[in-house]
């Protein structure tokens, strides 16, 4: 750019010294990564298999048929009537026509079972039963074969007939020692005075059930 002549001439600036470059910083060496450690855990749980011992399987041993005679029905004293009440039930009931699974009952063709429980009975039902009774054996030819000591223990029975608490519970002693006892019969006399009069005794035919 050309000076006026009347102007003194600007001193020149003197000129920067370049910046002096930093020398390079040695680059730091990359951190080493850590290594992944992988586990790998694989739980089998094994079902154990249910024991064969371990599984209760029941057997019917025996079943008969059961009925009252003539001259000896069931009896209730005091009779049972509408609402409950301690009564004590006895009687000598027939055991006919059995049939068995095991060569263990195959000689108990006929029984007579005499038998007295205790329990809380109403026309509706009987609870808390217990008692004591004894079932004599005979063979197809009508000789004796055997006798079982039978416990009744009858926690609940629902049905009108009352006389039910003589056929449920457990042989304790002799043949078919431990089995289980179950039983129902149908009334075959009338009932029907039980709520107004009360029911002194009752006749019937059922079923009865030894089971292991």
């Amino acid at each position: 750019m050309p000076v006026h002549p009347l102007m003194p001439a600007r001193p020149l600036m003197p000129a920067r010294l370049p910046m002096p470059v930093r020398p390079l910083t040695a680059a730091r060496p990359l951190m080493t990564a850590r290594p992944l450690v992988a586990a790998a855990v694989a739980v089998v749980m094994t079902a154990a298999p249910a024991s064969a011992s371990g599984v209760s399987v029941q057997q019917t041993l025996l079943t008969c048929q059961v009925s009252t005679t003539s001259e000896r029905p069931i009896t209730f004293t005091p009779p049972v009537k509408l609402m409950p009440r301690t009564v004590t039930a006895q009687a000598g009931i027939v055991l006919t026509g059995c049939s068995s699974s095991t060569p263990a009952a195959a000689n108990l063709r006929t029984g007579v079972m005499s038998v007295r429980s205790t329990g809380r009975a109403s026309c509706a039902g009987v609870r808390d039963v217990h008692g004591k009774g004894t079932i004599t054996w005979y063979g197809a030819d009508g000789t004796r074969t055997g006798m079982s000591t039978v416990r009744p223990s009858v926690q609940k029975v629902a049905g009108y007939n009352p006389g039910d608490m003589l056929l449920g519970g457990r042989v304790t002693k002799g043949a078919l020692a431990g089995a289980n006892v179950v039983g129902t019969a149908t009334p075959t006399s009338d009932v029907s005075v039980c709520a107004t009069k009360g029911l002194g005794a009752v006749h019937g035919t059922g079923k009865i059930t030894f089971i292991s």
